[in-house]
């Protein structure tokens, strides 16, 4: 006996249901290599995945593709784990993406790349954007492995270079599954607790590895997390030939942990050793200076001397020479040679016959004395 008759709608609705309820295809993992990958604006993943026969279509949920740490890219090679089911109004199968893993160094250096050329053009690597880290901090923050080398490496570093320095250890996943959503949430809480806000510098890293272990480092979370943090960042992941997206998105990049404290710190061993240098320097110059003050000032005094002396010489020659002249016209001398001066009672002298009047006093002068007389008659002798 036939079975009645379904509709199209009813059918596709079916063959989903026992696609979902298949224990294999309810729960599948799958590689291949993206194509015809189409990001739509609802935020939804359209791609396919294809090997050297075959090709799948694939959907991606927007509220799954917020959790991918990296872009998607065609030809990436690429791990996916999801269901089944049917694109009802289409009437095909379609893989429902729940997960992507890259697969191989080769992709991983692919998805790195597409992840940080869109970073790139979002502006979160311009130098514009890098905050300076403080020279003299007071306290630091290390997010990275609570069991890792690293962490003990940069404890040691900053102890030994200075000792006045706080430090606040933040715990994390830094590798496999989860740990770039914990990196992230961390610097996230760090940033946005005022508990937290004195701190001065956050170093972000933890020690080599392969590119999969230092992978959580490399996906979009923790490069946007490291960009929105309001403290300065140093990242320090891996050894000196390792970058990671990290790297670019913070303010400093160091090579490796042991780098990143000394970076974040200054060695006060180093600025004491400096200090009495300079010191050093400056009490020399200062001794030196005066020195050479003082020996000019003993330049100066002399030149000052002999130019007093100069001055003092020429203006005795000029006195000497007064000396003389007022000697050879002093009165007294006139008078011992046998001259004899004329002058009235208000001790002027009287040179001509005509200045002389009747009844005036007059006195004259000579060597042995005065002579003072009346006159009573004037005569004019020629």
């Amino acid at each position: 006996m036939a079975l009645r008759p379904v509709t199209v709608s009813q059918l596709n609705e079916y063959i989903s249901r026992v696609l979902m309820t298949d224990p294999l295809l309810g729960n599948v993992t799958v590689t291949g290599e993206i194509s015809n990958l189409k990001y739509h604006s609802s935020g939804h993943v359209y791609f396919s995945i294809s090997d050297e026969k075959s090709k799948i279509n694939c959907f991606f949920p927007a509220s799954y593709v917020k959790n991918l740490g990296y872009e998607l890219g065609n030809g990436l090679e690429v791990v996916i784990n999801g269901y089944i089911n049917v694109y009802k109004k289409g009437g095909t199968y379609t893989l429902f993406v729940r997960t992507v893993t890259v697969a191989g160094e080769g992709n991983l250096a692919m998805a790195f790349q597409l992840l940080k050329d869109k970073l790139s053009k979002e502006g979160l690597f311009d130098t514009a954007h890098k905050k300076p880290i403080p020279a003299f901090p007071h306290k630091i923050g290390i997010v990275t492995s609570p069991t890792g080398a690293a962490l003990q490496d940069i404890i040691k570093i900053i102890t030994s270079r200075n000792n006045l320095v706080d430090i606040i250890i933040f715990p994390v996943q830094v590798q496999g599954e989860g740990a770039a959503r914990d990196i992230a949430r961390t610097i996230d809480m760090i940033g946005g607790d005022s508990r937290f806000a004195d701190i001065d510098t956050l170093i972000v890293g933890r020690g080599g590895g392969s590119a999969e272990d230092l992978w959580a480092f490399n996906e979009e979370p923790v490069a946007r997390a490291i960009y929105s943090c309001p403290i300065p960042v140093i990242s320090a992941v891996g050894h000196e030939i390792d970058f990671s997206i990290s790297d670019f998105a913070a303010d400093r990049r160091a090579e490796t942990p042991t780098a990143a404290a000394e970076m974040a710190v200054p060695d006060l061993k180093e600025i004491r050793f400096n200090l009495d240098r300079s010191r050093a320097e400056l009490a020399a110059r200062l001794e030196g200076k005066i020195k050479a003050d003082g020996l000019m000032m003993d330049n100066c005094i002399l030149n000052m001397k002999n130019t007093l002396d100069r001055i003092i010489s020429r203006y005795s020659h000029k006195l000497e020479t007064f000396k003389l002249f007022l000697e050879e016209n002093n009165p007294e001398l006139i008078l011992k040679k046998g001259y004899s001066i004329l002058e009235d009672m208000t001790g002027k002298v009287i040179s001509s016959v005509g200045e002389i009047k009747k009844g005036e006093v007059y006195s004259l002068c000579m060597k042995d004395g005065r002579f003072v007389f009346t006159a009573d008659n004037t005569k004019e002798e020629f």
